[in-house]
């Protein structure tokens, strides 16, 4: 029989062996010290989903948060927020999404560049390779250097879809003001099949939506964009990370519009600014998306200088 319980740092949802009752334990999440109580009851298994590999156990706020002595302190944001783990959905304001994206950033400008050239750099190589293919094929007329240009886009494809999760995770905890490192960018592989599903239920809505005269696909896009991160950050599943988009999207949608227009200029002073600006605008986008996904989602960020409980000293 396992003991389950919450950090009271972070929320998350930590198991250990009956035998360590009384114990104390260190959170995998967030490294702060726990003392281990006594045993509680599994939680009740969710719905069939058919990317059931990537439920997550969403740490929802209940009525007697209050009186639990292991739950993360409540702070305030427009409504009452919660903590990492948990959920209500909040309407944000645009102005204070950017600036604690712009306030999380600049301190981790090193990282967010770094990672960025990277990802930058390997989708140069795989263009390059690829094009060297093309031409070969149709100097030669060699059709299996076609198909291997064509298998060589495909794996370009789905790499930049698995270093684009570990980006996200790496603005999710620069937003948080966690520590991050350039490594992250390799860790998505728990989640991949989920954002893949995710991705194809969501071009298929985008699609289907902008035949519609265009206002329903935008309607789309602005409900649900947040599924990516809920799959991401949470580990939901599909359908549930598509649910949750949609609640929140709906308290947000005029926020979402405006963090749309904003990242098109954004993007525009990076192009103009002889690409190079790129490198920073395109991880900047990322952090205020992160920004506005945690708020969205009724959770209070932590604040550049004011050390999270149970976070180490280094994550600022």
């Amino acid at each position: 029989m396992a003991i389950q319980f919450h950090c009271s740092s972070c929320n998350a949802v930590l198991r250990v062996g009956d035998e360590s009752a009384g114990k104390s334990a260190r959170c995998p999440t967030c490294q702060s010290v726990q003392p281990i109580p006594g045993g509680t009851p599994p939680a009740a298994p969710a719905a069939e989903d058919p990317f059931g590999a990537f439920k997550s156990e969403f740490n929802e706020p209940s009525p007697a948060a209050a009186s639990n002595p292991y739950a993360s302190p409540v702070t305030s944001h427009t409504s009452a927020s919660v903590s990492t783990g948990g959920y209500q959905p909040t309407a944000a304001d645009f102005g204070e999404i950017f600036s604690h994206a712009w306030q999380a950033f600049k301190p981790n400008i090193g990282i967010l560049v770094g990672a960025t050239v990277i990802v930058f750099g390997i989708s140069i190589g795989f263009s390059i390779v690829t094009s060297i293919l093309e031409q070969v094929a149709q100097d030669n007329g060699n059709t299996a250097f076609v198909v291997l240009a064509l298998v060589l886009n495909l794996a370009s494809s789905l790499f930049n879809m698995f270093v684009g999760i570990g980006m996200a995770r790496i603005c999710i905890g620069v937003t948080r003001f966690q520590p991050v490192n350039v490594g992250m960018l390799f860790n998505g592989g728990d989640v991949f099949l989920g954002v893949l599903g995710g991705t194809i239920l969501f071009g298929l809505g985008a699609f289907f939506g902008f035949l519609l005269l265009i206002i329903p696909g935008l309607i789309f896009l602005l409900l649900m964009w947040p599924y990516y991160y809920f799959i991401v950050d949470r580990q939901c599943g599909v359908f549930e990370a598509f649910s949750r988009a949609f609640e929140v999207g709906k308290a947000n949608w005029a926020t979402s519009l405006v963090l749309g227009v904003a990242s098109m200029l954004i993007s525009l002073g990076g192009l103009l600014a002889l690409f190079i600006g790129l490198l920073f605008t395109g991880p900047f986008i990322g952090v205020m998306f992160a920004t506005a996904y945690v708020m969205m989602k009724g959770e209070r960020p932590g604040q550049p200088g004011i050390p999270q409980p149970g976070m180490p000293q280094s994550a600022f």
